[in-house]
């Protein structure tokens, strides 16, 4: 766990419980009720009590009353919007986003990898004159999930191990195995774009290509999401390129 500490260098134990109480609503995947929190965290309950007070005043978390459970809560969404929307990715991202949702009637998305377990989008444009999805900004998924998580493995380091076991831990909507997800990762080497119809998130096909950092390596994707059945292949054909072309300007423009 990180320590967090004053301009002395001294640790403030309230701000680092504070963090790991977060840390651990994070990681839950659902409510937890005191007990499980003061557990979780290594916290004296009346401890963690007063804590997550203060953490609910400034709606960083939820309490439900009902069941005495405490979860995330909107502040920090709003914090993380606040962040994502800045970035120079995002700013970069956002105009050829614009053209792609233009042109193909379908939101198009920017997104990068916040750590190894997770990603974050940090631009959407969705069309104006018909229906589609509407993807949050700074809404967190799995690293690896989705047309865009393929492309983060396809250019990883990471070891295969450690993929497998990442892997694992995804929610897939249809369920498939590993060797066949890294099968379609090793796709991405070929043909430089990603899909994924309806394997994450069912009924939600979506399309991406790797952003390149410097270094080859790749932590953030740009794509497309769609409400419809898969595209047909020639406009299929027609998105990849549109996003590679996007993904390449985002790519040499970034290395500058």
């Amino acid at each position: 766990m990180t320590e967090s500490s004053d301009a002395s260098g001294k640790t403030v134990p309230a701000v680092r419980r504070a963090i790991a109480i977060l840390r651990l609503l994070a990681d839950a995947g659902g409510p937890l009720n005191l007990s499980q929190i003061a557990r979780g965290a290594d916290i004296v309950p009346s401890t963690a009590l007063h804590i997550l007070r203060e953490l609910a005043a400034a709606r960083l978390i939820m309490i439900e009353s009902n069941q005495k459970t405490y979860r995330l809560g909107t502040g920090l969404l709003e914090l993380a919007q606040a962040v994502v929307r800045r970035t120079e990715f995002a700013d970069i991202a956002r105009p050829l986003l614009q053209d792609i949702a233009r042109r193909f009637d379908v939101t198009a998305m920017a997104t990068a990898a916040l750590d190894p377990d997770h990603s974050a989008c940090v631009a959407s444009v969705s069309p104006s004159h018909s229906m589609s999805l509407n993807v949050t900004v700074g809404g967190r998924v799995p690293t690896l999930s989705g047309a865009a998580g393929r492309c983060v493995a396809a250019f990883s380091p990471t070891p295969l191990p450690e993929l497998r076991k990442r892997f694992s831990r995804i929610r897939w909507q249809t369920p498939f195995d590993f060797e066949t997800w890294l099968g379609q990762v090793e796709q991405v080497r070929q043909f430089g774009y990603a899909e994924d119809d309806g394997l994450f998130a069912r009924g939600v096909t979506t399309l991406a290509a790797p952003v390149f950092n410097p270094d080859g390596t790749v932590t953030k994707a740009v794509g497309i999401a769609s409400i419809s059945a898969a595209p047909e292949m020639d406009r299929r054909e027609a998105i990849a390129d549109a996003l590679k072309t996007s993904a390449d300007i985002i790519s040499r423009q970034m290395a500058d």
